[in-house]
């Protein structure tokens, strides 16, 4: 591995010259490709062997992108830049394509179109018809791979997301937690030497050990538990096994924003079907494998900008960030648009394309992030229309054109994509009239969990979070409201006796093993955390105010203030932050914000050389306390607690962790009960029911011997059962309670149990 000084940033602010290419090129290009076509047809009916769909994963995520980008005039040297434009392009590919056959397939006849022969036939059809277009492509449009070929150490990273599933795969059949925790360690000390010696590094072994750390940390809790892990991903996983099952996917999902999204139906199936990858594989292992492509993307985005060692200090900030770890793995479909936000904002930020190539490529990531997230997409709109008002208003005093075309492109595509598909093509936009009817009702609603006497700041940096209510309290307001609300429930006469009252319970905590040390190290994380941000909104005023600013440079100031501002509305906003949650939205903004925090440090390499090594180290060491707090080291190391992907037990494992005994409950509940009987679960217990039967959407999660009716189904996990605790929301506050398992076993048959979940019905 060569270490040689990279600070300089590169000039990228002009589209790229024509690349020189022997006479032969194009032929070849168009040879080589159509060979990859039939190479993927041949392997298709071979992929149940495992190498086998990994070849063909490789394939569906390279091939049609680079034929799609070549149709579109895309010009390689734009591509090298950005090599996440490659399997962004073959997503957007393989969304639209199965959507095409899904649609088409029932007019031709085939009633399950979403299986491996039709997939297969659209996807070679539309990829020949791009390569038809692609003939007369012009020679700079070729992608020179061997400039991103990295030297042969850099791939030593890779081992660190084997090294996290080992970990996770032991944590699950019940070994200790060690080499989970060897692997999170390993990825802290390669994300410590990295930042130091990034100015030496090549940059594609800095590419190489984001996509690692951030893989492994995807990893470490996508393959916990015996389905999947998560609250959302459990709701997307019943939906993509009915999509599998019945082989078609259907327009019309009123109310249902899940089965409307193509990222959890069309996609996943079309991954499935096609590579021979198991349905839950291509959401603990694929789609995680996607997502890790986010950190280098945003490395390769801010080498525009910045120099390589603070390029790598943007990606950095997005791996430190909890919520691209732990909660990302959880939510199927973010995940995937996600992956388009990042390749949407560097295709409107790319000085090296073409006008309508530009305008092109922004229509197809935008197309492809609105069928893939509704709140991704709700959050990218208003980020993309406040930077065209805020560019229209700077436009009267700097040197900046009043309207940037592919921005404006982009905000019509996703406006017109989302009013039309959340709308009349699907009739999904339930939670958008849920946030209408919220924000008429509540107003901006701000800082609602502050307290009296509390001051602004306090209030501020503690968020919209959950606050807590006694089992007594929650009991009382929620047997009120189901009497007024549900009067189809009827509870048991013997309920209200006081023996039977709900109690309160503690959710787990394990020993703080060091006092002050755990309180100075939750400090000290959120010091930087606003820092972090503070920095993030002095770099966008500079970018934005500056005189002597590159046009790209201005752009992205632009777009940093926007997000900034909408921000701090969400922080601000009980309406807004419950209607998005404030964690995944602080990180889809940190896709451009990571930028303008890093250029105010990167502009210090222009003084004097005795600034640089202090300013450097401390954000280093700032980095890797936000590293270690959200890896989970801090509650491993410091004790109270830590997440699943080190812990067999605790508040987080306990909630999102299914068992195989918990699914096999839940699966006998599905086949047994009939239609319009009341099922009721905690929330503990949900995730099993919803993965397993799809009975989330009318599950009734008030499990108090007042709210329970007669004649109910209550399906008890392990939790449940064994720690004996029940936990419930009411009204936002958190509620935790000692489990009724004395009323349910006075009143209620026990009609099924495996020891550690159960099933009671009368």
């Amino acid at each position: 591995m060569t270490l040689r000084r990279l600070d300089s940033s590169p000039q990228l602010d002009g589209p790229a010259h024509p690349s020189p290419a022997g006479p032969g090129s194009s032929g070849r290009w168009l040879g080589t490709r159509a060979a990859g076509l039939v190479l993927l047809a041949l392997l298709v009916p071979a992929h149940r062997l495992w190498a086998v769909q990994i070849l063909l994963v490789a394939l569906l995520l390279i091939l049609p992108g680079e034929i799609l980008l070549r149709a579109l005039r895309v010009p390689g040297r734009a591509i090298t830049s950005f090599p996440a434009y490659v399997p962004c392009a073959s997503l957007a590919v393989l969304t639209g394509t199965g959507l095409a056959v899904d649609l088409v397939g029932p007019l031709a006849g085939v009633s399950a179109p979403l299986r491996a022969a039709p997939l297969l036939a659209g996807l070679e059809a539309a990829c020949a018809v791009l390569l038809a277009f692609s003939v007369k492509a012009p020679a700079d449009t070729a992608i020179p791979w061997r400039v991103l070929r990295p030297p042969g150490l850099a791939m030593l990273p890779l081992v660190l997301p084997l090294l996290a599933a080992a970990g996770a795969l032991r944590l699950n059949a019940g070994h200790s937690a060690a080499v989970a925790l060897i692997a999170v360690c390993a990825c802290l000390l390669v994300f410590v030497a990295v930042l130091a010696y990034a100015p030496w590094l090549d940059p594609a072994v800095l590419a190489t050990v984001s996509y690692a750390i951030g893989l492994a940390m995807l990893w470490s809790f996508s393959l916990r538990g015996d389905l999947v892990y998560g609250y959302d991903i459990s709701d997307e996983y019943y939906v993509l096994r009915q999509t599998v099952t019945t082989g078609i996917w259907h327009l019309a999902h009123p109310g249902d924003a899940y089965g409307a999204m193509l990222s959890t139906t069309v996609l996943p199936a079309t991954l499935h079907a096609v590579a021979g990858v198991p349905e839950v594989l291509v959401f603990t292992v694929v789609y995680p494998a996607i997502t890790a492509l986010i950190p280098v993307a945003v490395f390769w985005l801010a080498r525009r900008v910045i120099s390589v060692r603070w390029a790598f200090a943007a990606a950095a900030f997005i791996l430190t960030q909890a919520a691209f770890g732990q909660e990302l793995p959880a939510i199927a479909r973010q995940e995937i648009a996600l992956v388009f936000f990042v390749a949407l904002v560097a295709a409107l930020l790319d000085r090296r394309l073409r006008r309508y190539p530009q305008w092109a490529l922004a229509a197809v990531f935008a197309a492809a992030l609105t069928v893939s997230h509704y709140s991704t997409t709700y959050l990218a709109l208003s980020m993309i229309g406040l930077t065209l008002a805020l560019q229209w208003g700077l436009s009267w005093f700097r040197q900046v054109p009043r309207v940037s075309g592919a921005f404006a492109v982009a905000f019509v595509v996703t406006l017109a994509g989302a009013a039309s598909w959340y709308g009349p093509v699907t009739h999904s936009a339930s939670n958008l009239s849920q946030f209408v009817q919220s924000a008429e009702e509540q107003g901006f609603n701000l800082l609602p969990n502050r307290v009296a006497g509390e001051g602004i700041v306090a209030a501020y940096l503690q968020g919209n979070t959950s606050a807590t209510m006694s089992a007594a309290q929650y009991a009382q307001a929620v047997h009120q409201e189901y009497a007024k609300d549900k009067p189809y429930v009827t509870p048991l006469r013997d309920a209200s006796q006081p023996g039977y009252a709900l109690q309160d319970s503690a959710a787990p905590a394990p020993p703080v093993r060091s006092g002050l040390g755990s309180s100075v190290f939750t400090t000290g994380q959120v010091i930087v955390q606003q820092l972090e941000y503070l920095l993030a909104a002095v770099g966008a005023l500079m970018l934005t105010l500056r005189r002597r600013v590159p046009v790209l440079a201005r752009q992205v100031g632009l777009f940093s203030l926007a997000t900034v501002l909408l921000l701090v509305l969400t922080r601000l906003s009980g309406t807004i932050a419950a209607a998005y949650n404030g964690e995944r939205a602080v990180l889809q903004s940190m896709v451009v914000l990571v930028i303008a925090a890093c250029w105010p440090l990167s502009h210090l390499e222009v003084r004097p050389r005795r600034w640089l090594p202090a300013v450097a180290a401390a954000f280093a060491a700032g980095l890797t306390v936000m590293f270690i707090g959200g890896s989970g080291l801090a509650g491993a190391l410091l004790g109270g607690g830590t997440a699943t992907n080190l812990a067999n037990r605790g508040e987080d494992y306990e909630r999102f962790y299914m068992t195989a005994p918990e699914l096999a409950a839940a699966r006998w509940l599905g086949a047994t009960v009939q239609p319009g009987q009341l099922v009721y679960a905690d929330r503990y217990a949900q995730l099993p029911l919803i993965a397993m039967t799809g009975i989330g959407r009318g599950l009734m999660l008030d499990v108090t011997p007042m709210t329970l009716d007669q004649h109910a189904w209550v399906y008890a996990s392990t939790t449940n059962v064994v720690d004996g605790r029940g936990r419930a929301q009411f009204d936002g506050d958190d509620v935790v309670y000692v489990f009724p398992s004395l009323f349910l076993r006075d009143n209620y048959d026990l009609v099924y149990t495996d020891g550690s979940s159960e099933v009671f019905h009368r």
